[in-house]
């Protein structure tokens, strides 16, 4: 069962719970970092391509064991992250098996080089001693039964583990072996025809350099591991950002393959927050909007798009005037979002995009408010601007709100403009011009009674005149 980022298993006949703090990638595993609520207890639980091995409860982590590469050159994502949710809603996990049982399996299922490359991961929980010798073992009955590459290539593995091992790096050089060791002198192309595994490994190693990165990559996604090939790409492109372009249509092309539309959306946040150069920023934002309009997600769009001083496009301001004209007020901030961000932008945009926000602001906002919220915009020549300006100049006028009222309602606020004719009717009783509005407003609003009473007034006044 699991709620968020949260595993139940059993674990030696006990029932636990593990919150998991992140994930890390490397040479084909998976290692889950999680914790017991109380946060006392660290287990790590151990994936290989995919596969889910065993977890483990961890108390200290050995300096020269696996465990401590996967945590120090893998690449990790850490919680709460789209992809880490994904990888857990992917992942079966009911019980912990032990390491023999491990063993028993991994030993029947992989080829013994691979078997051994997997159980070299948990040497913090045993003895390097015990993997060698069962190590040496498979070696010794490759070699009486002539199978010469197979040994070569469990001489390869305790070494790669193990390189202060005696044993494994004096027999490597023999004379038995050499025309296989001539093969791993090879361009990395072919060790991956003729040793993935050992290919794979050096590629992690040396994934800095594009060539092998590229690589990489290329035999992720031949094996479907998805998650781990968009993880190095969220990796990459934070710390290449110059490098961007080369590997931002990748990242466009596996999520629209892979991915709902929702978990592309959340990953392109992801990509967006981490990104430092404003160009590369900008790419991300432009794709994510666009998902974000396909799913009419306008609160995110409005977000998006006054968070920043970054000048707006043309159509980004078209979409900001879309999103602002399916939200109310409530949903705009206009502490955050200022209009002092919109000054470049040009005259016929800014005077639509200030009629679509003045609704909204005067839901919230009064008069006052709204004259100092467009202060930075008052010296443009807008009818907007003007009329704002005018209504600021005139709201504590007594004997001005019958045009108070009209400038209200040719910005199609119905019910402050009711309240400035109410108020003129108060100061000039007979006079019918704020009858004859609350007449027609009063209509528009379906309010019909009302509507009646004061073609009633309006009719009596009439008489009297």
């Amino acid at each position: 069962m699991r709620n968020n980022y949260i595993i139940s298993v059993k674990d030696h006949k006990q029932d636990i719970n593990l919150t998991v703090r992140g994930l890390y990638f490397f040479q084909g595993f998976q290692v889950l970092e999680s914790y017991t609520p109380q946060n006392d207890k660290c287990y790590y639980l151990f994936f290989y391509k995919n596969q889910f091995l065993t977890g483990r409860k961890t108390t200290k982590i050995k300096q020269q064991s696996f465990l401590k590469q996967i945590l120090t050159k893998g690449v990790s994502i850490s919680s709460p992250h789209p992809l880490l949710t994904s990888f857990l809603t992917n992942s079966s996990i009911s019980t912990f098996p032990s390491l023999n049982t491990l063993w028993k399996n991994i030993n029947n299922i992989f080829p013994k080089d691979e078997a051994f490359h997997i159980l070299s991961a948990f040497d913090c929980y045993l003895k390097k001693e015990d993997i060698l010798a069962l190590m040496k073992k498979s070696f010794l009955q490759f070699r009486r039964n002539g199978k010469f590459l197979h040994a070569y290539r469990i001489l390869q593995i305790a070494r790669e583990k193990y390189p202060t091992n005696k044993w494994a790096t004096s027999l490597i050089t023999h004379m038995d072996y050499q025309k296989y060791s001539i093969h791993y002198q090879s361009e990395i192309e072919t060790l991956l025809t003729y040793d993935p595994l050992y290919a794979e490994n050096q590629l992690y190693l040396h994934k800095e350099t594009d060539h092998i990165y590229a690589l990489l990559q290329k035999k992720l996604r031949s094996e479907s591991r998805i998650i781990e090939c968009l993880s190095l790409h969220c990796n990459y492109l934070s710390t290449n950002p110059q490098k961007f372009d080369d590997y931002f249509h990748d990242i466009k092309t596996i999520l629209q393959s892979n991915f709902t539309k929702q978990e592309t959306i959340d990953i392109l946040y992801i990509l967006y927050n981490q990104q430092s150069f404003i160009e590369n920023k900008t790419k991300i934002q432009e794709h994510l909007l666009s998902h974000l309009k396909s799913e009419k997600l306008y609160k995110d769009i409005f977000m998006i798009l006054t968070e920043n001083k970054i000048p707006q496009t043309l159509n980004q301001t078209d979409l900001l005037i879309e999103a602002i004209a399916h939200l109310d007020a409530k949903a705009l901030s206009f502490d955050t979002f200022l209009a002092e961000n919109l000054t470049s932008t040009n005259n016929q945009q800014l005077e639509k995009l200030i009629v679509t926000l003045l609704p909204r602001l005067f839901e919230a906002h009064d008069i006052k408010y709204t004259y100092n919220w467009l202060k930075p915009l008052m010296h443009m020549s807008l009818p907007s601007i003007n009329t704002i300006k005018k209504m600021y100049e005139i709201s504590e006028e007594p004997d001005k709100q019958l045009d108070m009222g009209e400038l209200y309602y040719e910005l199609k606020q119905l019910p402050q403009a009711i309240d400035c004719f109410l108020w003129d009717i108060e100061m000039n009783p007979t006079n019918s011009s704020p009858i004859k509005w609350l007449i027609k407003l009063y209509g528009e609003l379906g309010m019909t009674e009302e509507s009646k009473t004061y073609q009633y007034l309006y009719k009596e006044i009439q008489k009297s005149s």
